[in-house]
């Protein structure tokens, strides 16, 4: 069984519990096409990374900057809070207020976890050698995968989960994170594979983009709650 077969099964399986789940509530489309949008981006990433190096690289990209991100946009445990019974969705969200969540979304810690998988996989022997063993490179990408959305979940923090940081730190969180995982592409290109060095910095942009809508949708809320203080003054 190829690795995008093995992508395709569990993402078919997710998206058919995720559908199932948006039918039992009022849940935005929009969210949906996320899902739909950040699952084909993994697929891709997975599928079409073994036709050159520069490709390969790329598709680490796919999965850790576009489709990571968009599968925390799709907000899934939003939906299970809203598609599930209600004593279930107390149960589950009293559970997502235990000390181990908070612990495990500290903002350092799925930091440290993220560039440490970059770093790894992209410093170290293990590059090439996901390259040669299948099973290493399932699990690499497994890895790449969920650090990702571990360190998007904190960052972009739009599920009702526990949360650390301003956004102004969470935006340097995913700023620094694509400064660091760059590391790897300038590895690369002294090695002499400049374009997979080139391919590898230009995939991971969107984290910087992520930062910079993060602090952006800060600033935006900031000035929406100055206006209404100022409207409530006047009126006052």
């Amino acid at each position: 069984m190829s690795e995008s077969i093995q992508i395709a099964v569990p993402s078919l399986g997710i998206l058919g519990i995720y559908a199932w789940l948006a039918t039992r509530t009022a849940w935005p489309w929009e969210r949906t096409v996320c899902l739909v949008a950040g699952l084909a981006a993994v697929g891709a990433g997975v599928g079409f990374d073994d036709i050159s190096l520069a490709v390969h690289m790329a598709g680490h990209g796919m999965i850790v900057a576009v489709g990571a991100p968009l599968l925390v946009l799709a907000r899934p445990v939003t939906l299970l809070l809203r598609a599930l019974p209600r004593p279930r969705a107390r149960g589950l969200a009293t559970a997502l207020r235990a000390g181990w969540v908070r612990r495990l979304l500290w903002p350092p810690l799925a930091f440290a976890a993220f560039v440490g998988a970059q770093l790894l996989f992209h410093l170290t022997p293990l590059f090439w050698d996901a390259l040669r063993d299948e099973g290493l490179h399932v699990a690499e990408h497994l890895i790449f995968l969920g650090t990702a959305l571990w360190l998007w979940t904190v960052c972009l923090a739009v599920e009702p989960l526990p949360r650390g940081w301003s956004p102004w730190g969470r935006a340097g969180l995913l700023m620094a994170a694509m400064s660091i995982s760059d590391i790897g592409a300038v590895k690369l290109m002294l090695d002499g594979h400049q374009v997979a060095g080139v391919a590898m910095i230009a995939s991971m942009m969107p984290l910087g983009l992520g930062a910079v809508a993060v602090a952006w949708t800060s600033v935006l809320r900031e000035e929406r709650r100055q206006r209404l203080r100022e409207v409530a003054h006047a009126a006052s």
